[in-house]
């Protein structure tokens, strides 16, 4: 009997096996590629990354660390790769990368004395959340997560502040309280002439018929010499804090009418108190009332609205708006200021740079 024999197939299973078993690993190898995050995009540029930050309604995620800081390289191995914190950069933040030593200022504004340092402010610079130290991924995912939910509720808090701000002024009594304000401009100096008091240190009365308005006070002037010369530079004749007591608006909080009994010169500035024993008060602590209205604590409003800098003011380049004076170093950035700015946005500028200047100061002391 003939035994046919089948055919052996055993060597060519093997080579099957490995074929399909190099193109399975070759697909999720393609796959892994392509859900893998993409880095987070830092920006190298405060200024742009604010304008960015208002563009698009996001918290700005500033980074400050130093190529000598170990733990700044641990966290760009162990948390920045991490996904969810990409995730959370590209949804919510505008990542900012700074160098402390060269940023040192902006660093010194917001207190910080050690790297790794993770800050979140807002697109009007308030500060969010401030962090020095490690991170890993799930705690720096929880510092974004948390920073998120406070701005959050910030914004609608202050919504419904507005809101309930907004129906207050529609109101039939909110709109005759405007309009009486509007209408009636306060007496400054209580009709002294500011002109011959600063000039002459005389109590001259003003008389009606030389009046001018200026910043919601009138003034009156013992002549058209003496009005002249203070439309030609009101900033050297009004009085420092709109004529209300230095001593009263810091020990008290209270705005209380000085008198210009009561005033002196001090750096070539005019301060009335509302007493005599106030005024000694003054000129026992000058530097602790001499700068009751200057705004942002004489930092360069400026600089501060257009890149977040923290430049002094001189005293000698000085713009009086809504009662507060705004120092400048020099001409130029007073000109940019006042071509840049409207007069109604110098109250909003004070507040963008609030929480940056508490914190220098807070540094300072």
């Amino acid at each position: 009997m003939i035994i046919h024999r089948s055919p052996r197939r055993g060597p060519a299973a093997p080579a099957f096996s490995i074929a399909a078993g190099m193109l399975w690993a070759s697909l999720l190898l393609s796959t892994a590629r392509a859900t893998e995050p993409t880095p987070i995009v830092w920006r190298a540029d405060y200024g742009g990354a604010l304008e960015e930050a208002r563009a698009t309604n996001r918290l700005v995620w500033i980074q400050f660390s130093g190529p000598w800081c170990p733990n700044c390289l641990r966290m760009e191995r162990d948390s920045f790769p991490d996904a969810n914190v990409i995730e959370h950069s590209q949804r919510s933040f505008i990542p900012l990368k700074l160098r402390s030593d060269v940023h040192e200022q902006l660093a010194l504004a917001f207190n910080l004395s050690g790297l790794p340092a993770t800050v979140l402010v807002t697109p009007n610079r308030e500060i969010v959340a401030v962090h020095q130290g490690y991170l890993g991924p799930d705690d720096l995912d929880e510092l974004l997560s948390q920073g998120l939910a406070t701005w959050r509720e910030r914004e609608a808090s202050s919504k419904k502040e507005a809101d309930a701000r907004k129906d207050v002024a529609t109101t039939d009594a909110g709109k005759a309280d405007a309009e009486k304000a509007k209408k009636e401009p306060l007496l400054a100096l209580s009709g002294y002439c500011p002109v011959t008091l600063i000039t002459q240190r005389k109590l001259v009365a003003g008389r009606a018929e030389h009046t001018v308005e200026h910043d919601g006070h009138v003034y009156r002037f013992a002549g058209e010499a003496q009005k002249a010369r203070f439309r030609q530079d009101p900033e050297r004749f009004i009085p420092v804090n709109r004529g209300n007591c230095p001593v009263a608006q810091v020990e008290q909080s209270a705005e209380q009418p000085g008198s210009p009994r009561w005033g002196l010169l001090y750096q070539g500035r005019l301060f009335v108190f509302a007493s005599d024993e106030a005024r000694h008060r003054f000129l026992d602590e000058p530097q602790r009332y001499a700068t009751v209205d200057v705004a942002e604590q004489g930092f360069c409003a400026h600089c501060l609205g257009e890149s977040g800098l923290l430049v002094r003011g001189d005293p000698k380049f000085t713009l009086t708006r809504a009662g507060r004076r705004y120092w400048f170093p020099d001409e130029t950035h007073r000109a940019a200021f006042v071509a840049a700015s409207p007069a109604a946005s110098s109250a909003a500028i004070s507040r963008t740079a609030e929480a940056v200047l508490g914190q220098a100061s807070t540094t300072r002391r």
